[in-house]
């Protein structure tokens, strides 16, 4: 249970978040109709935190609202929903940026508004003319209907209503998201309905499921949201290539079927995305400004290493075997299951971007463990370097994570420490080559040698770089020369 504040006023508000506290008085002072503040924000105000986002309903114009706001604080304004009249307004103060949405009230009053809205936490309001005036005593004064203060305060996450699932599915992923993010219990009703409905799911456009579910990706325990998928039925509509991993059996060097192994490592990447430094100590804090790097819609790379490890053996359920001595093989998996990820990047709308990360990452994670096999050389550790290219980072963690999961009894600590010891040679290699720029690029290629576009140039450009790194090219007319040699006679 979380002790709440029996208390809020403007002075509060202002104390813990100025920007808004100072956002209610211009609000309080412009007159247009009523004004309130609803949802998130007050929730995450509840528990102590200041969250980005902050959402208004209103009697007013909310386009009216919008523009006064983004005139004063020098933001830009903009339709959201044309349908339903909904703007917001993006404002940039310093290195934090700001996000006020203005909706104009649902229904015949602020509470039947209240009761379109998803969970009792969200459904919360006060006016913003009485804040600015009065104290208010918490939860009395509290615009409440639903008892969300009450639910918040006790640990619980409930639906507003028995329709909530059915008026917009996607808040059964939504459910999940709050429940970890904020540590709450199902009231049982609720969980009752997520199953029953969970296949409602199916029916949400797969834009919509990517917002919840990149919001999901964000939490450092993915892990239990996921498994969670599975017992409430939702693992068959939303990722249904997962489902035949559940219970498939794996060869000796695991000790889990294959959706436990995925969960245990899902797991072991938080616990290295959270600190890389007792696999990686010299690299550590290159690690975690790699990870925080965007994608796609301002989501970090993280976010979508954490939907590569998902999927990075999902494809063991179309390729399982057994020998004659009866041991389990999956041959090629992991080109079924970056076909797997691919399918899913194209049914979620993913970015090209997006989409070409998991794919390349799911169909690399095994490339480092099949060099493990023999004794690298620093020519080979180069051209592992060259062939993982921008996902080396990406690759290396999904893979030490996969290899940490993986403790059947064919597997020992001295190769695993080996393994490790190899990932660490590739860091090295990798950022030292990104700081030694390449001799030549592909317009080279193109326009002093002639060569046609296509997948030639990549190809030529990766045997310029290692010759490059191994010192046998100086400058760019070396590595000219190497390259015209490569397309005259071949490799």
């Amino acid at each position: 249970m979380s002790t709440l504040p029996n208390r809020l006023t403007l002075e509060d508000i202002d104390r813990a978040d100025p920007f808004l506290g100072a956002l209610l008085s211009c609000l309080a002072s412009l007159g247009l109709g009523e004004i309130y503040l609803v949802g998130g924000y007050l929730r995450d105000y509840f528990l102590g935190e200041v969250p980005e986002d902050i959402d208004f309903i209103t009697s007013a114009d909310p386009e009216a609202v919008a523009v006064e706001v983004a005139v004063r604080w020098k933001g830009k304004e903009f339709c959201l929903h044309e349908e339903e009249r909904t703007f917001r307004v993006v404002i940039d103060k310093g290195e934090r940026r700001r996000t006020l949405d203005l909706s104009p009230i649902k229904g015949m009053s602020v509470e039947e508004d209240l009761s379109y809205r998803d969970f009792t936490i969200n459904a919360m309001a006060v006016e913003v003319d009485r804040l600015a005036q009065e104290e208010l005593r918490l939860p009395r004064d509290l615009i409440d209907k639903h008892y969300g203060w009450r639910d918040l305060s006790r640990g619980i996450l409930r639906e507003c209503s028995n329709e909530s699932f059915l008026l917009d599915p996607v808040r059964l992923v939504r459910a999940m998201r709050f429940r970890h993010m904020l540590g709450l219990e199902y009231e049982e009703r609720t969980l009752n309905h997520m199953k029953k409905y969970a296949s409602l799911i199916t029916k949400v456009p797969g834009e919509r499921i990517t917002v919840e579910l990149m919001e999901t990706l964000l939490s450092p325990h993915t892990s239990r949201i996921f498994a969670e998928l599975e017992s409430t039925g939702l693992l068959q509509y939303v990722f249904p290539d997962l489902t035949d991993t559940v219970g498939l059996e794996q060869n000796a060097y695991h000790h889990l079927d294959v959706w436990s192994h995925t969960l245990l490592t899902l797991e072991e990447l938080d616990r290295l995305l959270a600190d890389a430094g007792d696999a990686f100590p010299l690299y550590a804090g290159r690690i975690a400004e790699w990870m925080c790097r965007t994608l796609q819609d301002l989501q970090p790379r993280s976010s979508f290493l954490r939907l590569a490890a998902l999927y990075h053996d999902v494809g063991k359920a179309s390729t399982v075997t057994r020998d004659a001595s009866g041991r389990i093989h999956f041959y090629s998996h992991q080109k079924h299951s970056q076909d797997a990820v691919q399918a899913l990047a194209e049914r979620l709308r993913l970015s090209r971007r997006a989409s070409d990360y998991l794919f390349n990452t799911v169909g690399k994670h095994m490339d480092i463990g099949l060099a493990d096999s023999q004794r690298i050389s620093d020519r080979q550790l180069r051209k592992i370097v060259s062939r993982l290219g921008d996902e080396l980072v990406d690759v290396v963690l999904l893979s030490t994570a996969d290899r940490f999961a993986t403790r059947g009894p064919l597997s020992t600590s001295e190769e695993l420490e080996d393994y490790v010891a190899v990932c660490n040679r590739l860091l090295e290699a990798y950022w030292r080559e990104m700081d030694v720029p390449p001799l030549i690029g592909g317009r080279d290629l193109l326009e002093e040698l002639g060569l046609p576009e296509g997948p030639a140039v990549g190809e030529i450009l990766k045997e310029v770089r290692v010759a490059q790194l191994e010192g046998a090219l100086k400058n760019r007319e070396d590595a000219l020369r190497f390259a015209e040699d490569i397309i005259r006679f071949g490799d």
